[in-house]
């Protein structure tokens, strides 16, 4: 649904937040996919192939996506359709939290 201009967009703000903590970093994409969802619902109801229904396509998009990451961030397991791509910045994201010592323990919700 997405195009790459919001795949490479994405990937980009997480390796923005990369350095952050396990916990910091879950509590960040929350904020970001709630933000997304916010989006998704504003053009959910405009008319096929308009700008704002093409917005809230994208949105929702992001929003699914971002759940697989926040996923596999609290679980340290892949969610189910997680790209080859996003695998990549999982794994990115992984041997930078246990070069820090924090990809162990558990996130409470």
């Amino acid at each position: 649904m997405g195009g790459d201009f919001e795949m490479e967009d994405l990937a980009a703000r997480l390796r923005a937040l990369s350095d952050l903590g396990r916990v910091s970093l879950i509590g960040e994409l929350i904020r970001i996919d709630t933000s997304a969802q916010s989006r998704a619902r504003k053009g959910q109801r405009a008319r096929l192939g308009s700008v704002d229904r093409n917005r809230s396509e994208t949105a929702r998009w992001e929003s699914d996506r971002l759940g697989r990451f926040i996923y596999f961030l609290r679980f340290r397991t892949p969610a189910t359709n997680t790209s080859g791509e996003d695998m990549a910045l999982c794994d990115m994201i992984a041997r930078k939290l246990q070069a820090k010592n924090d990809w162990t323990g558990e996130i409470e919700s």
